[in-house]
């Protein structure tokens, strides 16, 4: 019995390394050439990124430099100071960013290896989920190895959402739900997995928690009234059990929804709503970063909002899934099936908004002769679901990019996609099994490979060299657009001067009582405003503004010199 023991034990950490190097290698290729520059350079282009690696290096200097909470920043929003809490700050990416920031005093390094993370992460926890329903290693590989290395997973990373990319804690979740409606005993595996699972997407993106909540809820509805109210004393103790334990992480996840929008109305407007709704060419058309289709994707069809609208399930994974609803006959694995299959299509509708969509444009309708003397409208919209939800649904109307919810879709799917392969697996002949797996892993893999990622150096600009040496005092940027730009906020970490401006996730009131007050910058009135504002260094955009041709000592004003496309000026005290 030992023996038989320790054999199980061996087999189950030659498989953990197995699939450690595996997607480690994978993450690697599928990101190349990130990991010849992780500590200079990151993916994509100047966007959220910096936002992110601001937070990362703002927590770093806070806890272990200045000895104070993060929560609070001075370096923005000056003189009033930055509340993190206001947009999505994803602490628990942040956590696994922190200690290589902080030993190799490297916030880039920080944020890649974060990054990163999560290709390991999702892979392992896809395999794992699929490989209790399945039983089969190999189905468990190919569903596994599609859900790290998805197209939305790498179009987020370029776009640098942080947040977003974290897509590992969604099948953990999903694993406890299902498992505590398919049994009626007590199952504190099931506990852990989905308190763990919500706890990490509500550590990690708002978007997700409250997608992720919403499904949960529609389905847990449905699920009651298939069972007339009656599913058992024990269902009901392990989803309240499971929903108190991870009740602290999701407060924290909703606590920047409720600043955001207590009282304010900072819903979206439909012409948002509707342009960032998915539509199902979205789901079929393969990324513009394909090794084989991305060239001609981008020459023949609109993909401007390639950073959310990429959606692509793989046409080896969907035809997987398909296959294995269709052939959904294991009676003791039904109900979970059907489940996971629900889910994907309910994710799915809510993707696509409150209309239809084809090609990134709402399809509109011409109406009929007959219905337009009762409308009295020559065209119309297709309604879906999603618009009554964004009229009376609370805090519905604040989610600006409804295709996120693809991602839940990704998750089922890539779930199903194992069934079909281990249904494909136990209907082939014992010595063709293995080549059979091997054959569908390569399928995904050829279907999802991109081509190498390009890469954007990060650094301090001249300017930020030249105010680290100065004293202190704070900065505004102009035009003040730049001042509330990610890549301005992100340089607050090298020059160490307060900056007006701040994170601008929503329409900021601050950016709105200034901008009029500046507008006509250079004047007097817009300089006694800065002064009234205590700043002290105003960094101009010569591009932008030529300010040299102006009196800049009649507005007692001090030039410092030109740095690299900026003009520096000293207010007088």
């Amino acid at each position: 019995m030992r023996k038989i023991k320790t054999l199980i034990q061996h087999s189950m950490i030659i498989e953990v390394v197995f699939l450690l190097l595996y997607f480690t290698a994978l993450t690697l290729l599928f990101t190349r050439p990130m990991v010849t520059k992780l500590s200079t350079h990151t993916v994509g282009g100047y966007g959220d990124n910096h936002y992110f690696m601001w937070i990362i290096g703002w927590t770093k200097q806070a806890l272990f430099e200045i000895g104070q909470s993060p929560h609070k920043s001075f370096l923005l929003n000056f003189p009033y100071n930055y509340q993190l809490a206001l947009t999505e700050i994803a602490p628990l990416q942040i956590l696994i960013a922190l200690p290589f920031a902080w030993i190799f005093d490297n916030t880039v390094l920080g944020y890649n290896i974060a990054m990163l993370s999560t290709f390991v992460l999702s892979g392992l926890t896809m395999y794992y989920w699929v490989k209790h329903l399945t039983d089969l290693s190999l189905a468990s590989l190919v569903a596994s190895t599609a859900y790290a290395f998805l197209p939305y997973h790498i179009a987020h990373m370029l776009s640098g959402h942080l947040n977003l990319v974290a897509i590992q804690w969604l099948p953990l979740f999903f694993w406890g739900f299902i498992e505590i409606l398919d049994k009626r005993n007590f199952a504190w595996k099931s506990v852990i997995l989905m308190c763990v699972g919500l706890s990490g997407i509500a550590l990690s993106s708002q978007y997700y928690l409250f997608m992720t909540l919403f499904i949960t809820l529609i389905v847990f509805v449905g699920y009651l009234i298939q069972k007339r109210f009656d599913i058992g004393w024990m269902r009901w103790k392990q989803l309240v059990i499971s929903g108190l334990l991870a009740l602290p992480a999701s407060l924290v996840g909703s606590i920047p929804y409720y600043f955001v929008h207590q009282g304010s109305g900072t819903g979206r407007p439909l012409t948002d709503v509707i342009r960032y709704s998915a539509s199902l060419s979205d789901y079929l058309l393969p990324f513009t970063k394909s090794f084989i289709a991305g060239r001609w994707v981008s020459r023949h069809f609109q993909r401007d909002l390639w950073g959310e609208a990429t959606l692509y399930l793989g046409l080896p994974i969907l035809t997987l899934a398909i296959y294995a609803i269709w052939n959904s006959r294991l009676k003791e694995k039904t109900m979970k099936w059907r489940l996971i299959t629900v889910i994907a299509l309910i994710a799915l509708v809510l993707s696509m908004g409150t209309n239809l969509v084809w090609m990134e444009q709402p399809v509109v309708v011409t109406t009929p002769a007959w219905l337009r003397e009762l409308i009295h409208q020559d065209t119309f919209y297709v309604y879906l679901p999603g618009y009554l939800l964004y009229r009376f649904f609370p805090f519905y109307n604040i989610m600006r990019a409804w295709m996120r919810y693809g991602i839940i879709v990704m998750v089922a799917i890539c779930a199903l996609a194992g069934y079909g392969v281990s249904l494909i697996l136990k209907r082939t002949m014992h010595p063709y099994q293995k080549p059979a797996g091997i054959f569908l892993l390569f399928l995904v893999i050829l279907d999802f490979s991109v081509t190498p990622l390009n890469l954007v150096e990060i650094k301090p600009r001249a300017v930020d060299k030249w105010l680290t040496k100065q004293p202190f005092g704070a900065q505004v940027q102009l035009p003040l657009a730049q001042s509330f730009e990610q890549r301005t906020i992100y340089a607050t970490l090298t020059n160490q001067k307060p900056l007006i401006g701040q994170m601008n996730t929503y329409p900021s009131h601050r950016y709105f009582q200034l901008e009029p007050m500046l507008r006509n910058f250079p004047d007097h009135a817009s300089v006694e405003k800065l002064r009234e504002e205590d700043i002290t260094y105003i960094l101009v955009d010569s591009s932008e503004i030529d300010f040299m041709q102006m009196d800049y000592r009649a507005l007692n004003l001090d030039f410092a010199g030109s740095y690299d496309g900026y003009d520096v000026f000293i207010i007088q005290d």
